[in-house]
């Protein structure tokens, strides 16, 4: 009997499956390609949180306002600073933390609050996280007119440094992206992490240089504000309006932060990625 060589065009062997790797790529990248989706969910949050409202998320600025003149005038004797120095370092700190607390704040919700989307149809995972992302930056974007008010009136507006300034809102904003995927990630598995995350960030103010300076403490607290990526990242938005450039050791420390996350990204999305919908 004559044999004969198989016929290549007859093969029915199966293409091998993607590895996770392959698909998280995929997943980031067709995120990428929706940022019409996300923008849109982003917009639609906040404009559904204040329907019907008579200032809508003004109101969140005149509270922040409010808070900042009462609170810059009484720590301005509190820690013994003039008041046309101590209130512009008070309100943007004030505004650049609440971004961070929201974001922080927020991204623990970030699977669980778009269940509806991902039980329904398979999106990439990543446009809910820009989508939570881009909804804080608007409303930093929206509280950021405070601050050039209170730089115009300490005299001050000219002296920013908007170069810097991109700089750290780029890199913060790279470093919330992966922050608010892992704790998204987490929170939908552990249902106790917003209510923890939520009492960390309490307590992170206050060891944050939002109100008091640096200097203001001892040499051993001073380690409070050298190993506190919260810190690092203020000083990098902070200190550009503020006219100055920021230190070498926050900017060594916010991307060294980065690429941390970015590693421990990949650790735990290659693992619980496919997992996330079955826990919602």
């Amino acid at each position: 009997m004559k044999l004969t060589a198989p016929d290549p065009s007859t093969d029915l062997r199966v293409p091998a499956a993607p590895s996770q790797f392959e698909l998280l790529k995929k997943d980031v990248l067709e995120s990428a390609r929706l940022w019409r989706l996300w923008a849109h969910l982003g917009w639609g949050d906040i404009r559904k949180q204040y329907r019907r409202s008579f200032l809508g998320p003004m109101w969140i600025s005149l509270n922040t306002a409010i808070f900042i003149v009462v609170f810059g005038l009484i720590g301005a004797q509190l820690f013994s600073m003039p008041v046309d120095t101590y209130v512009p370092y008070f309100c943007a700190g004030h505004v650049i933390f609440t971004f961070f607390s929201s974001l922080i704040n927020e991204g623990c919700q970030t699977y669980i609050a778009s269940d509806a989307f991902l039980k329904q149809t398979p999106y990439p995972k990543m446009a809910f996280v820009l989508r939570v992302v881009w909804r804080n930056l608007i409303m930093l974007a929206h509280n950021l007119p405070i601050v050039l008010a209170v730089l115009w009136w300490a005299g001050l507006v000219s002296g920013v440094l908007l170069g810097w300034f991109i700089v750290g809102l780029a890199l913060s904003a790279a470093t919330a992206t992966l922050v608010v995927a892992l704790l998204g990630a987490v929170a939908a598995r552990f249902r106790d992490v917003p209510m923890i995350v939520g009492s960390v960030m309490q307590i992170a103010f206050f060891v944050t240089p939002v109100m008091w300076l640096p200097q203001q403490l001892t040499e051993r607290a001073r380690l409070v504000v050298l190993f506190n990526p919260l810190a690092a990242f203020l000083e990098l938005l902070r200190a550009p309006i503020l006219g100055q450039a920021p230190r070498s050791a926050a900017l060594v420390f916010a991307v060294a932060t980065l690429v941390v996350l970015a590693l421990l990204y990949l650790a735990v999305y290659l693992k619980v990625r496919r997992r996330i919908v079955y826990w919602l």
